[in-house]
């Protein structure tokens, strides 16, 4: 059986943090696995990862996402079903009440081979600025909201990304 593509991805995000870098995967639900009507009351993950940076004492609450195409989807309620959840959206935004802890998206557009890093703020206040349920990389580039850029080199297949590119710039 050949890997999920979003699995692969955090694997390379995994795979390019520094040293001093501790990643915790947090557990997927159980309903993440094949059919899930019988799991449907199981918890949701608030994100997919924690990453403390042990040099700024600063601990991330990332959800990564990868997307084939230029946009990406979000949920606007619980009732849709998009690329970006709303219990995810929800989640994040609870961490980020908390002092200390940076709260975002990573989100990979394949197809333009851009990974960017993107604040719960921020991404908030973008999707209240559009009507849509997507927003594209133009979209983000001209919402005037803060985002990093995160460098990436393709070593074959594969990324490399330079994590400590966004942890120095946040």
């Amino acid at each position: 059986m050949s890997k999920n593509i979003g699995k692969i991805f955090e694997e390379q995000i995994i795979s390019s943090l520094p040293d001093y870098v501790l990643p915790y995967r947090l557990p997927d639900a159980a309903q993440s696995f094949g059919s899930n009507e019988k799991l449907r009351f199981s918890r949701k993950s608030p994100f997919d990862y924690l990453l403390w940076d042990s040099h700024k004492h600063i601990l991330y609450a990332l959800e990564m996402k990868t997307v084939e195409g230029k946009s990406i989807s979000f949920e606007r309620a619980k009732e849709e079903s998009r690329e970006i959840h709303y219990h995810q959206i929800e989640g994040l935004n609870y961490w980020n009440t908390f002092d200390g802890i940076v709260c975002g998206f990573v989100i990979e557009f394949r197809k333009i081979e851009t990974t960017v890093f993107i604040d719960i703020k921020s991404f908030n206040s973008l999707i209240n600025q559009i009507d849509k349920k997507s927003f594209n990389y133009n979209d983000l580039q001209n919402s005037g909201l803060p985002y990093i850029i995160i460098p990436q080199r393709k070593k074959r297949t594969r990324y490399v990304y330079d994590i400590e590119a966004l942890l120095k710039n946040y």
